[in-house]
């Protein structure tokens, strides 16, 4: 039977697609009630997560999820001069020597924005402003902390307000740690004003996977435009669908 070069093109192009949705699964995320949507027994905000100080649940109110319907808000105390903290966190079994990725999503409106943290900008000469930060703590069997990392998830003036944007942090665990601990934290300084919303949490064995770098970027490898790009594009043109 001849095969027209048009319909090997098909072929491939649709079979680059296939792979690429095939290689597209996620490993599995170790934090349960991820995306905050499970609601605490009596004043625990969010089933699964520890919170301290000004933590509350969101439903889509202020803010419309980032996944599901539910979000978490978070802002300071007004101590005057002084520190504040303010945040969840969850602790999870892991594999002692393993690399772990904390990732997740933030939104910042700019109407209540978090400010950039000055170290003498109070009126008593002290710090004042936020710190917004992602962190994973791997401890031992004790308990105790063996090993930190952490990301700053916004900063003021600089990423972007009024819409979701990912962060995405990579660890690895000492040979002694047992567990991992996930905090999202933000620290407040003085009266500075500001909110910060979080979302879709995730803590996976194993690196972060490469994301596109543009829209045109439609197959792995991610980051570069290549010729499976162009299989990938023909496919879904193939199909109908812009």
């Amino acid at each position: 039977m001849l095969v027209t070069r048009t319909r090997r093109w098909e072929r491939l192009a649709i079979g680059a697609a296939l792979a690429t949705i095939a290689t597209g699964a996620h490993a599995q995320n170790l934090l349960s009630n991820p995306s905050l949507e499970i609601d605490g027994p009596g004043f625990v905000v969010f089933e699964d997560w520890v919170q301290f100080n000004n933590v509350f649940a969101d439903e889509s109110v202020e803010v419309a999820a980032q996944d599901g319907l539910q979000s978490a808000k978070m802002f300071g105390q007004f101590i005057p001069e002084g520190q504040s903290d303010n945040g969840i966190q969850q602790t999870v079994a892991i594999v002692p020597g393993a690399t772990y990725t904390l990732t997740g999503y933030t939104f910042v409106p700019s109407a209540d924005a978090i400010q950039s943290l000055d170290p003498m900008g109070s009126t008593g000469g002290g710090a004042f402003g936020h710190l917004a930060l992602g962190i994973v703590d791997f401890l031992n069997s004790s308990g105790v902390v063996v090993s930190s990392a952490e990301v700053e998830v916004h900063q003021g003036g600089v990423t972007a307000t009024d819409q979701w944007v990912e962060f995405s942090l990579t660890a690895d665990a000492p040979a002694n740690a047992t567990d991992a601990r996930v905090t999202l934290l933000l620290i407040q300084w003085d009266l500075a004003s500001g909110a910060i919303f979080w979302d879709n949490i995730s803590l996976e064995e194993g690196e972060a996977a490469p994301q596109p770098c543009n829209a045109a970027d439609l197959a792995e490898p991610y980051g570069v435009l290549d010729f499976s790009d162009v299989l990938a594009f023909l496919g879904l043109f193939g199909s109908g669908c812009p």
